[in-house]
């Protein structure tokens, strides 16, 4: 696996998920629209859409500070329905240790709402070499 963060051909692409940006401090930022293929049957955003959105910030954080992880353990939070987009997502790093990354997980609705709230673990695959990843 090369050093940018892979959606062709996965759920993430399936939704619309877009790689706003991550830095080499770990923190990832993601988007997806909020259209029918987001939505549960009281016309809000799914909470599993909440959830995968909130999943590819934290690999994008992870990207961004140079580690595979795989999710060891994740817990999240449902603050509010979301109801308008685009959805948004920010990782931030808690710790980035040899064998685990554990993040906070911050998702927002097109109006600036934070409407859930990630705490993830990942276990740390292996360091990437990507060179000047940090641009």
């Amino acid at each position: 696996m090369g050093c940018d963060v892979v959606t062709e051909g996965t759920l993430s692409a399936l939704l619309g998920i877009r790689v706003e940006g991550f830095d080499a401090e770990g923190n990832g930022e993601v988007s997806m629209p909020l259209d029918s293929r987001h939505l549960n049957v009281m016309g809000n955003a799914h909470g599993g859409a909440i959830f995968t959105l909130a999943d590819m910030a934290f690999a994008a954080g992870c990207r961004g500070a140079g580690i595979l992880c795989v999710s060891a353990q994740c817990s999240i939070s449902y603050l509010l329905p979301g109801t308008c987009g685009p959805l948004r997502a920010k990782a931030s790093p808690v710790r980035l240790g040899r064998t685990l990354a554990v993040y906070d997980i911050m998702v927002y609705d097109g109006e600036g709402r934070n409407i859930a709230k990630a705490v993830m673990t990942g276990y740390v695959l292996k360091k990437l070499d990507c060179g000047d990843a940090h641009d």
